[in-house]
């Protein structure tokens, strides 16, 4: 089963590569890929609006001389954000052997949004394992990866797991995908939730948590996926041609995600203390740190306290793998590329000072302008997420330890004061990360609004608290 969601990725696939020698086929994972054969469609609501679908059509077919499992998802979410048309369109395919572990031996995939492509595509190498390439706006990047740990023979585990109809809260640790990220795979733990219905089809709802992120599955015991709920989406199956027939662009992510408040803040940049009464935290574990501290009240209510970045007398400075870590390039950030350290430089002025060099690299990335650090440089745009990454892209080319965070800071959604979801990075200054928002234009610390719920790309768990939180202002302190 292809989760459209993570994220919202989409991605997309294409020719396929020679033969090659042939393999006896595995019974057990030929009879796992008959049972996964198929076509299905869901619908992908948000606010109880069709604004996107996913098409999956999984079928044996014979590949470099040998039986295999072929899958194609076809995927369109047509939405807005901050009132900004954002159309992904996307193709998938990959293809499984039926030897060994049943092994990804081939991928292709494709992503059009905002009229950006990117283009993924993988084959077997002489190691043993794969070489991904992706192309995006003329530049290719090769790296070699292992075989996925998500392969036919897992899949194989999880459908007999489920057709024994588990008891609530048995559990499986399975494998996905993540075909962006470093290490494409990702641990999956799925747990039973609910008992076997009594409708038709009967179901049962398994909870798969994924980076985090958690996605409820009311699935049958054959396997059969009939809704999938994650954040603010909603993917229920349907008869194909109705799950085709999408209101495009009528429902705003932001404003379907916002958390509103019970009063106007004001500009938030004058804001240095901001308490808080949340409801909604439940199975969520906020980071603590300097400026942000949460306080149980009981009865399902929290005090979140949230203040300005400022500098702190004492700290602690990073262990040297965690530096090494933090000032090092990934696929997403790019910061060994020339024309990053070219910007680094520029920005950073010579400054050495911790502080001052994050201050010149904010200012630097606000006016210069998106998925990566070098497609913002190439086109000179971004929101949020790509003003972040480009800063950390350019802060580690200048030795400055940086990563990216996200949760909620205050805004205004059509004129009425919400916290909305929104990403910003952090420095190491030797003691203490520090948060600035080259978004806002906010490059000497931020201000007491930014409450951050997740650090780093693999910290998804954020998507759980969409459309659960309820938030009332206790006290604001401006200066």
């Amino acid at each position: 089963m292809t989760l459209f969601l993570a994220c919202l990725s989409f991605l997309i696939p294409a020719e396929m590569p020679t033969l090659g020698a042939v393999r006896q086929v595995d019974p057990v994972l030929l009879a796992t890929a008959r049972q996964l054969e198929g076509r299905v469609a869901y619908g992908i609501y948000i606010s109880g609006k069709r604004v996107g679908f996913e098409i999956e059509d999984t079928s044996v077919v014979l590949w470099q001389g040998a039986l295999a499992l072929r899958q194609v998802t076809d995927s369109d979410l047509d939405i807005r954000i901050e009132n900004t048309r954002n159309r992904m369109v996307s193709r998938e395919t990959s293809i499984n052997a039926l030897y060994g572990d049943g092994p990804v031996v081939f991928y292709k995939a494709s992503i059009d949004e905002a009229g950006e492509r990117v283009e993924r595509h993988a084959v077997e190498n002489a190691k043993g394992g794969l070489r991904l390439t992706t192309q995006r706006r003329g530049r290719t990047e090769n790296r070699d990866i292992d075989f996925p740990k998500a392969n036919l023979r897992d899949s194989a585990l999880y459908l007999a797991w489920l057709k024994k109809v588990p008891a609530i809260g048995a559990r499986l640790n399975s494998w996905s995908c993540s075909w962006d990220k470093d290490n494409v795979d990702a641990p999956v733990v799925r747990m039973v939730r609910s008992g076997l219905s009594k409708g038709t089809p009967a179901v049962f709802q398994v909870e798969e948590r994924v980076d985090g992120a958690v996605t409820l599955v009311d699935t049958t015991p054959t396997g059969d996926a009939v809704r999938l709920r994650i954040g603010p989406m909603d993917l229920r199956i349907e008869d194909e041609l109705k799950a085709r027939m999408l209101e495009r662009g009528t429902v705003d992510l932001m404003d379907a995600a916002s958390v509103a408040l019970n009063r106007d803040l004001g500009d938030p940049r004058t804001v240095d203390r901001l308490m808080l009464k949340v409801v909604g935290l439940e199975d969520f574990v906020p980071p603590v740190d300097s400026r942000q501290k949460v306080e149980p009240l009981g009865a399902g209510q929290w005090r979140v306290t949230l203040e300005r970045d400022i500098a702190r007398a004492t700290g602690q400075p990073l262990q040297a793998t965690e530096r090494a870590t933090m000032v090092s390039p990934t696929v997403a950030i790019q910061s060994a590329d020339p024309k990053v350290i070219a910007l680094a430089k520029k920005w950073g002025a010579n400054e050495k000072r911790p502080a001052e060099l994050a201050a010149n690299l904010c200012r630097g990335v606000y006016k210069y302008l998106s998925e990566d650090a070098l497609t913002i440089i190439d086109r000179r745009e971004g929101d949020c997420t790509e003003h972040t990454l480009l800063f950390v892209a350019v802060a580690r080319a200048a030795g400055l330890p940086a990563r990216e965070v996200g949760g909620l800071a205050y805004g205004q959604v059509k004129g009425k004061p919400v916290l909305a979801w929104h990403a910003w990075p952090e420095y190491h200054d030797g003691k203490q990360w520090r948060a600035v928002d080259p978004t806002w234009n906010e490059p000497d610390g931020v201000d007491g609004t930014h409450w951050k719920l997740s650090v780093g790309d693999r910290d998804a768990a954020w998507l759980n608290l969409m459309g659960k939180l309820k938030v009332e202002v206790e006290k604001v302190e401006t200066r």
